[in-house]
């Protein structure tokens, strides 16, 4: 008999660390306030990723610093699976040239998987003068103007920063703690312009509680056809966008990664969730963990180089 449970202890110790994973639920992180794109986008994914896995998804929203407060308490925690986060451009690429951040944005995590990328929106209330960057330049000129953005280093922070050089328009930066708080500027008219995420905004422009501009892309998007790019609007390369990739703390067993790789990638292909995702201007990305890992490491080199180019001081 005791040779018999032996047997078995070691049969058990033999299996790989996340054969019996998860064995309780999942938070996810979100590094921003609730409402903006990265929160929109996992509260999709985050009912059907729950039932691949067997386990609920706990969303909870940690806003803070460009998304560096929940990178922080997501690393305090267990490299088991069970604390993870849904990470930003921001995080990984932006932030490095504006933070001193407590971490390395790219040694210190391990990529699971790519869900989504999406491009920025300039937008402006209903009630709004202008309906170009031009116009804007010429409102800006005899009235305060501001632009609002989810935070100092956010994607819309540097689009802002952008469309100022790239216009000359005389605008002053406001950082909220999140997408949704800076689009509520613009809905109450605390501010004149955002550059939102698409998906964090396509209810309010269809419901004409903002007024859409133009895209930050290359093309136009079947969310808001009948929004024009930039480039339509004078602007030509003026493409800013970001992207939402699930992640863990580096030491993250290997098996458990390459589970929720998988958990991931199918959820993404479940026909609804797709349509959703795409009904709100997200581009789907299908990606192993390597492949989201290299990913994330072009986008440091890209991006560490725009920040520097748009001359936006660190912090």
């Amino acid at each position: 008999m005791l040779k018999r449970i032996a047997a078995t202890f070691a049969l058990i110790a033999a299996l790989p660390v996340g054969a019996a994973w998860p064995e309780k639920p999942i938070k996810v992180y979100i590094g921003y306030a609730a409402g903006g794109s990265t929160d929109v986008v996992a509260r999709v994914i985050g009912p059907k990723l729950g039932e691949k896995l067997g386990q609920p998804i706990v969303i909870e929203n940690k806003p803070g610093a460009a998304g560096d407060f929940a990178a922080e308490l997501m690393l305090q925690a267990p490299a088991d699976g069970y604390t993870l986060m849904m990470s930003t451009v921001a995080l990984h690429a932006i932030n490095p040239g504006l933070f001193k951040q407590k971490f390395d944005p790219i040694a210190d995590f391990a990529p699971i998987a790519m869900v989504c990328s999406y491009p920025m929106i300039m937008i402006g209330s209903p009630q709004t003068a202008f309906k170009t960057p031009q116009e804007l330049k010429a409102f800006a000129a005899k009235t305060p103007a501001f632009y609002s953005s989810s935070g100092v280093g956010s994607p819309g922070h540097l689009a802002g920063e952008l469309l100022v050089k790239a216009t000359g328009a005389q605008l002053t930066h406001v950082p909220y703690k999140g997408g949704s708080p800076s689009v509520l500027a613009i809905m109450s008219g605390e501010a004149q312009v955002n550059f939102a995420t698409l998906p964090a905004v396509v209810p309010q422009i269809r419901a004409g509680k903002v007024r859409a501009i133009g895209l930050a892309s290359h093309e136009r998007n079947p969310a808001v056809p009948d929004v024009p790019t930039m480039a339509e609007l004078g602007l030509a390369d003026f493409e800013v966008g970001t992207w939402s990739a699930l992640i863990a703390p580096k030491g993250t067993p290997a098996d458990i990664v390459k589970k929720v790789n998988a958990a991931v990638n199918a959820t993404l292909e479940d026909p609804k969730v797709r349509a959703i995702l795409v009904d709100q201007g997200a581009e789907i990305r299908l990606m192993t963990p390597e492949e989201t890992a290299a990913f994330v490491r072009s986008e440091n080199a890209r991006w560490m180089k725009v920040v520097k180019d748009a001359g936006i001081a660190p912090q």
